[in-house]
C-alpha cells in the first residue's frame, strides 16, 4: 500500500470517527444535572399548608373536549370562595388543608425523560399552554399561591400513572422540559359539590308534618302570560310514624302512594345544589334584612329571566310573584316552613349548570326542547344536563310545633258556710244511713284533692310552656339562619330532584286495593 493510499485511509477514518462522535453525542444525556435532582422535592420550601391562600386546578375534560379551570381563594374578608362559580363560599377548611398537604413533599423519584417531544407520551402537556393541539397528552396542572397575584408555592403538572408502579405518576414543572416519576396521592377535587355544603335545606325528613304542592305552568306568549295545569295537593301526618294523608282523597276508593311520597320526602331531605347564580346587591341586602323582595326594574328583569314573574293581585292591589313551574311548602315540627319556588328549565354542560356560562333562552321560547335540539344533545361531547332554577325562602310557622300549652284552671274553694254545714251535720243516730252519708261528702277534702291536682298540673304546664318557648326560639333562629343563607343566591337543582318534588295527584294517590275477607259473599252484580 503506497503512502498516498495509507494517508487517505487515515484521513477517512478520522473523519468517520469525528462524525460518529458527533452523532452519538447528540443522543447521549446532556449532563448529570437532571439525575442529580432525583430524590429531591419539587418545592422543598413549601412546608406550611396554611400559607396557601389560592388553589387552582386545571384539567382537560374528554367528554366535553374542553379545558376545565377550577379554583378557590381566600378573600380580604377571610372567606374562602370559588371565583369560577360566581364567588360561592367554600364550606369547611379541611378539604383545603388536605389539598395543600397532598402537594407538600412530592419528590422526584426517577428521571423519566428530558425531551419536550416526550410530554405527550407521559401526559404532561400544559393545559394552559396556547400551543397545545394534542389534548390526549394534557395533564392536570395544580397551582398553589400565597394569594392570587402572590408568590407561587407549588406549580406542577401531573400526567399519566406509571404502569406497574402503584401510586407513581409522571410529573414535571411547567417551566421545565424534564419529566420525572413521582409518588402522588392527591386530595384535590374539581367538583363543585365537593367544595360546598351541597345539602340546600338541611332538612330532616322525619320532622316533616305538612307538604303543600302548588302545581301549575306559566307560558309567556305575545298575548300575555297563560297558566295551565293548576292543582293543589296537601299531605299531612301527625308524627313521623304515622302514614301520610292526602287532603281531599276518597278513603273508600283511594290511598296515598307511599312509594311516590317516599321519593318526595327523600328529595326534600337530600335536596342538592348543582349550581348557583348571584342575586343583585339591592335584593341581597333586603332579603338579608328580612325586608322582602325589592321590586325595582333590575330585580324584576333578573327574576323574570329565570322564570319568576310578577302580577298585580286583583284584590290586594299589590304585586305577587308567580313561579313558572309552581311552588312547594314543607312544614316541619320545628316550626319552619320551607318555601320552594320552581323557575325555568336550564340545560347545559356541567360547568354551565354550575355557573351559567350560556346565554339564557328568550322569554317567549318554549321550555321544552325541539326535536332538532334533542338530536343535538345526542351528538358526542354535546350532552346537556337538564336542571331547574329554584328560589328558596323560609318562614316561621308555629302550627308546625303544635298548639301552645294552656294554663290549668285553679279550682274554686267551696263557701265557708258550706264547709261548716258539712262538718256539723245534726243527724239523729237512728236516721244515719249509707245513702245520706254519701249525699253529704267532705267538701274540704274534695277541694284539697283538686288543689293538689292543680298544683301538679301547673308544674307540668310550666315545663311544657318552657319547652314550647324553646322550640319557638330555636325555630325562629333556624328560619333567620336559613334566610341569611338563601338571601344571596338563586339555586339550580337537578331535573330529577324537580320531578320528585313537583308531584301531582296523579302520582300521589292510587286506587285502593280491596281484599275479600274469607267467607265473605260477593255482591250480586259481581257474582254474575
Amino acid at each position: 500500500m503506497n503512502e498516498t493510499v495509507r494517508t487517505s485511509i487515515f484521513v477517512a477514518g478520522a473523519a468517520l470517527s469525528l462524525l460518529a462522535a458527533q452523532f452519538v453525542g447528540s443522543n447521549v444525556l446532556k449532563s448529570p444535572q437532571e439525575y442529580s435532582q432525583v430524590g429531591s422535592e419539587f418545592y422543598p420550601d413549601f412546608t406550611n399548608a396554611d400559607a396557601a391562600k389560592f388553589l387552582q386546578v386545571v384539567n382537560y375534560n374528554n367528554e366535553t373536549a374542553t379545558v376545565r379551570i377550577f379554583g378557590v381563594e381566600q378573600g380580604a374578608d377571610g372567606v374562602w370562595r370559588i371565583p369560577s362559580r360566581n364567588g360561592y363560599p367554600v364550606d369547611g377548611k379541611d378539604r383545603l388543608a388536605k389539598s395543600a398537604t397532598s402537594i407538600i413533599g412530592i419528590k422526584r423519584e426517577g428521571l423519566a425523560g428530558q425531551r419536550k417531544n416526550q410530554h405527550v407520551e407521559f401526559g404532561v402537556l400544559d393545559p394552559l399552554a396556547e400551543s397545545v393541539t394534542d389534548f390526549k397528552g394534557v395533564g392536570n396542572r395544580l397551582i398553589l399561591k400565597e394569594s392570587k397575584d402572590g408568590t407561587t408555592l407549588a406549580d406542577l403538572i401531573i400526567g399519566k400513572e406509571v404502569k406497574g408502579a402503584n401510586g407513581m405518576f409522571y410529573v414535571r414543572k411547567p417551566t421545565e422540559e424534564q419529566t420525572y416519576r413521582a409518588k402522588v396521592s392527591l386530595e384535590v377535587s374539581t367538583k363543585f359539590a365537593d367544595w360546598i355544603e351541597p345539602d340546600l335545606l338541611k332538612l330532616d325528613g322525619t320532622k316533616l308534618r305538612t307538604v303543600i304542592i302548588e302545581k301549575h305552568s306559566i307560558e309567556r306568549t305575545p298575548q300575555g302570560a297563560r297558566m295551565s295545569g293548576k292543582e293543589t295537593n296537601a299531605l299531612t301526618r301527625a308524627t313521623a310514624s304515622d302514614k301520610w294523608a292526602l287532603e281531599g282523597s276518597n278513603e273508600a276508593t283511594e290511598e296515598v302512594n307511599e312509594d311516590e311520597v317516599r321519593k318526595l320526602v327523600q328529595a326534600l331531605d337530600d335536596l342538592k345544589i348543582v349550581g348557583v347564580r348571584p342575586k343583585n346587591d339591592k335584593l341581597k341586602k333586603r332579603l338579608q334584612d328580612d325586608q322582602g323582595l325589592a321590586l325595582d326594574e333590575r330585580t324584576r328583569n333578573e327574576m323574570e329571566d329565570i322564570g319568576f314573574f310578577f302580577f298585580r293581585h286583583p284584590e290586594r292591589k299589590v304585586m305577587t310573584m308567580v313561579s313558572q313551574e309552581g311552588d312547594l311548602v314543607a312544614i316541619t315540627d320545628q316550626g319552619v316552613a320551607y318555601e320552594l319556588h320552581f323557575g325555568a328549565v336550564f340545560s347545559g354542560s356541567e360547568d354551565e349548570v354550575e355557573a351559567g356560562f350560556i346565554k339564557q333562552p328568550d322569554e317567549a321560547a318554549a321550555v321544552e326542547k325541539t326535536t332538532d335540539e334533542k338530536a343535538d344533545d345526542e351528538k358526542p361531547g354535546s350532552k346537556k344536563i337538564k336542571s331547574r332554577y329554584l328560589f328558596a325562602q323560609a318562614q316561621f310557622s308555629p302550627e308546625g310545633i303544635g298548639p301552645k300549652p294552656e294554663a290549668p284552671v285553679k279550682p274554686e274553694a267551696p263557701p265557708e258556710e258550706a264547709v261548716n254545714d258539712a262538718a256539723n251535720l245534726d243527724t239523729p243516730a237512728d236516721a244515719v244511713t249509707a245513702e245520706n252519708v254519701a249525699e253529704k261528702p267532705d267538701l274540704k277534702q274534695a277541694y284539697e284533692a283538686a288543689l293538689s291536682a292543680y298544683d301538679s298540673a301547673v308544674k307540668k304546664y310550666e315545663s311544657d310552656l318552657a319547652a314550647y318557648d324553646d322550640k319557638v326560639k330555636a325555630g325562629e333562629k333556624l328560619v333567620k339562619d336559613l334566610n341569611r343563607r338563601f338571601a344571596d343566591w338563586y339555586y339550580v337543582i337537578s331535573g330529577d330532584s324537580f320531578e320528585n318534588l313537583r308531584q301531582g295527584r296523579k302520582t300521589l294517590v292510587k286506587e285502593k286495593v280491596v281484599t275479600e275477607k274469607p267467607g265473605e259473599a260477593k255482591p250480586a252484580d259481581e257474582a254474575k
